[in-house]
């Protein structure tokens, strides 16, 4: 049998890749072979470059703030031309804000929208144009489980991650008999930027701890198995789902 998980030959582009949940996935792919264009507001990232060569990977960066529709507009195309192809796209770039229905101001919710939810279907639109093509594709949006049980301090970042998963399970809907599965994962609380207070707030940390039956909070590396999974073959009749990576959190 094939190895599923070799993926030589193989490209993918993966948004909000320099950090976090987002550099845990790229570095895995690179490892397994894949050719990766990186996509990210900061203005370099030599050292994941260094990473993703040092690991047998091969990649690009593709400077892009996702909050400008100007910036998003051909953005995949820039990949596939230096590339040729395109294989897996991974809707990963977050934004976050403490904030509340009540407090919510409209710059919170354009830029939670714009990143978090435009950006995802804008690329998408544009990768499946490609994809539809070559009859053939993967497509991950990460969501959160806040879609499903926000905290009520995330209150624009809720509201687009379940609106990422929704818009997941219709566009998996029309994608799937061109052969592109478009499924998303939901994680719990990561180790990331957007979550440090939960891990270096001793009482926080504990707080949040306990609600996990698994007794921890995630690594950006427990997110690797399930992007792996739905991004090779060992998935291709999984359509539509969302994979909810968690501890046990929304079970318990």
């Amino acid at each position: 049998m094939n190895d599923l998980l070799d993926f030589k030959g193989k490209t993918a582009i993966i948004t909000g890749g320099r950090r976090g949940l987002g550099q845990a996935m790229t570095l895995a792919l690179a490892q397994r072979g894949a050719k990766i264009a990186v996509i990210s507001k900061s203005p370099e990232a030599d050292e994941l470059m260094q990473q993703i060569e040092s690991n047998g990977g091969e990649g690009i960066y593709l400077q892009a703030d996702l909050c400008k529709r100007e910036e998003r507009k051909g953005l995949i195309l820039k990949a596939v031309e230096h590339f040729g192809r395109l294989d897996i796209l991974i809707n990963n770039a977050g934004i976050q804000h403490f904030e509340t229905i009540e407090t919510c101001t409209q710059q919170q919710w354009d830029s939670s929208r714009e990143v978090l939810l435009d950006a995802s279907f804008e690329l998408s639109q544009q990768a499946a144009s490609i994809m539809v093509q070559h009859k053939s594709g993967k497509i991950i949006n990460i969501a959160s489980i806040c879609a499903f049980r926000e905290g009520g301090w995330t209150f624009s970042y809720g509201v687009m991650k379940a609106a990422v998963v929704g818009m997941t399970r219709c566009m998996a809907n029309t994608l799937a008999q061109h052969n592109i599965n478009v499924n998303a994962i939901a994680p719990g609380i990561m180790h990331t930027d957007l979550t440090d207070s939960c891990f270096t707030d001793m009482q926080n940390h504990e707080n949040q701890v306990a609600k996990y039956p698994a007794n921890r909070l995630g690594e950006p590396d427990d997110i690797v198995g399930p992007m792996l999974f739905l991004a090779s073959d060992l998935s291709k009749f999984v359509n539509g789902q969302t994979i909810i990576v968690d501890g046990g959190f929304t079970g318990n």
